[in-house]
């Protein structure tokens, strides 16, 4: 009888839960004044606030809490487990509802301290630049563009032989990251960074076997970092997660402020790998039109540009695997699911920015 009251009170949080989510998702789909209110002055609040109190633990909190949740979840399979094979029913559908209360209310959770930063639509308006459609002689014209960029920035580093490694002469990456986003801001008022939360994740050698270089804790407002890949990959890794933190949720976005960022300091590294990382994303692109065009472009590069780029193709090979699949699937349909159509492939989706920023 006991079990039975519980399991009631379980259904009824249940419903609640589900409710407060459709309401939320009903209230921005008919009042841009609610959207407002989320993006300017809620989430500038609520994230500001978890970052003032994550950013002085040495430590990923949110890393901690993910373990904490992955050891509870095996914890909750072997109860399910238990309970199946003693023919437990009542017990059995108890846990099953304790399981969907827990992830609505993960759910719910993401969605008002980040994840509705996915319905945001203010890049435009905060860096007054406008993209749109282009074609294939833009795109060549962009990765050329971008790859006297990379040279250029390659050879400032001293060095346009070899492979890049991290400056430690001066101060660190995410010091540097933080410092580009203060530069960015004086042109950008909208990519201000305040308190900031920028820190090595915890588990980085696990993270290359899915390919994660980087992830944003929507629960912790932590930017997370995965230190254990090519140096030429950290400054532009950096920057891309703090745009996450700021509020912009496409990759696409997080991507151009994060270029926008790297680029906006007198730093041959930064400006180096950010150049680097948006060249790739734009030859890609290039040569799924024309592999010709392409493959010319990558003549012209660097000894040090081919260099970094079989480093970071060498780093990787051991990782790829099953594992590389399923997770780049599972992301994909992540990215699908929160308005992103073009699920992985968005984050090459920075190339209409770029083409828009160089007006080309």
């Amino acid at each position: 009888m006991e079990t039975k009251v519980r399991i009631k009170k379980k259904i009824v949080r249940i419903v609640l839960t589900l409710t407060a989510i459709l309401l939320l998702k009903g209230l921005f789909a008919w009042s841009n004044r609610f959207g407002d209110f989320y993006f300017h002055r809620w989430y500038d609040w609520s994230s500001l606030a978890f970052r003032q109190v994550t950013g002085i633990v040495p430590f990923s909190i949110g890393d901690v809490i993910y373990t904490a949740w992955i050891i509870g979840g095996i914890l909750y399979l072997l109860k399910l487990c238990y309970k199946l094979i003693r023919a437990r029913w009542e017990a059995l559908g108890f846990q099953l509802l304790r399981g969907v209360q827990f992830l609505l209310g993960a759910y719910l959770a993401f969605l008002v301290l980040w994840g509705f930063n996915y319905e945001r639509n203010s890049l435009t308006s905060d860096t007054r630049i406008v993209t749109g459609t282009y074609n294939t002689q833009q795109l060549y014209h962009l990765s050329d563009t971008l790859l006297q960029l990379v040279n250029l920035e390659k050879a400032n580093t001293g060095d346009t032989t070899g492979v890049m490694k991290t400056d430690t002469t001066g101060k660190p990456i995410f010091e540097r990251a933080i410092a580009a986003y203060d530069a960015a801001a004086k042109t950008w008022p909208a990519l201000r960074y305040k308190a900031p939360s920028i820190k090595p994740a915890m588990f980085g050698h696990w993270l290359n076997y899915p390919g994660v270089t980087g992830y944003l804790n929507p629960f912790t407002n932590e930017a997370q970092v995965n230190t254990t890949v090519p140096d030429v990959l950290l400054p532009f890794v950096s920057c891309h997660e703090i745009a996450h933190q700021i509020g912009y949720a496409p990759e696409e976005e997080a991507n151009f402020v994060g270029y926008l960022a790297a680029t906006s300091i007198p730093d041959s590294h930064f400006r180096y790998a950010a150049n680097f990382d948006m060249f790739l994303y734009s030859v890609r692109q290039l040569a799924r039109r024309d592999t010709t065009l392409a493959r010319n472009i990558w003549k012209r590069a660097l000894p040090g540009v081919k260099a970094d780029y079989k480093a970071i193709m060498d780093f990787y090979e051991p990782y790829t695997g099953k594992v590389d699949a399923y997770s780049s699937l599972l992301y994909d349909r992540y990215l699908k699911a929160n308005k992103q159509d073009k699920g992985i492939r968005s984050y090459s989706e920075v190339t209409g920015w770029l083409i828009a920023y160089f007006k080309l």
